[in-house]
């Protein structure tokens, strides 16, 4: 693994997430999603780009590399095992485990990552339903739909969550919906600004950006 600051790693990391999930990837929506400036986020990414983990021409869209992909790989391995590993042993919620494993996965060596990968039985997911990278790289594949995208009487359980920031995971809880919490739509406004769902019976409503966070198996 190449030597990294913890900033160009959580760079990395953030871009793999990014390409994980299909969205743009550029300087402003590294940006936004790490709370830096355009400026901070284009020298990293020139640094990343000398070390041929990105490729990148200025003022049009990032990609990452081969070796880029690769090590992002095992960077969001790392982070999801230890937020597994904290949720599933030591009892931490779902909207607490990101920010704990952020403070502590540039401290950990690689034999601690396959330690507790061994010691939770090689989880394929973590606590939001984000796949976990095997020591290969490999990821589990499901076949997922954004809850904003299903109609009216499609039902289905909660497979994972994106884009889970800590209040929005706290928000969802409070409304009875975490992973496996099976969901019904019962009505969809064509306008596409509300989502009512019946949550194990009791009926809920969400915003349609929250609904689009939601991927239901």
């Amino acid at each position: 693994m190449k030597e990294l600051s913890s900033a160009a790693e959580d760079c990395l990391l953030f871009a793999y997430r990014l390409s994980e999930r299909g969205d743009e990837l550029s300087i402003s929506a590294l940006a936004r999603g790490l709370g830096l400036t355009d400026s901070t986020v284009t020298a990293m990414i020139q640094k990343l780009a000398k070390q041929h983990l990105v490729n990148h021409v200025p003022r049009r869209e990032i990609s990452l590399s081969e070796s880029g992909a690769s090590l992002a790989r095992s960077l969001i391995r790392r982070h999801r095992l230890i937020e597994t590993y904290l949720h599933n042993k030591l009892g931490y919620t779902w909207d607490e485990v990101h920010d704990e494993a952020e403070r502590i996965e540039h401290a950990v060596s690689e034999k601690f990552v396959e330690a507790i990968d061994r010691e939770l039985g090689f989880p394929k997911f973590d606590p939001h339903g984000d796949p976990i990278p095997d020591a290969q790289g490999v990821s589990a594949v499901r076949k997922l739909r954004k809850l904003s995208e299903m109609h009216v009487g499609e039902y289905g359980k909660i497979a994972r969550v994106i884009e889970g920031k800590s209040d929005a995971l706290l928000y969802l809880t409070k409304l009875g919906i975490t992973l496996g919490t099976d969901v019904e739509v019962t009505y969809a406004p064509a306008q596409d600004e509300i989502v009512h769902i019946s949550v194990e019976g009791v009926q809920r409503t969400l915003g349609a950006a929250v609904a689009a966070n939601i991927l239901v198996e």
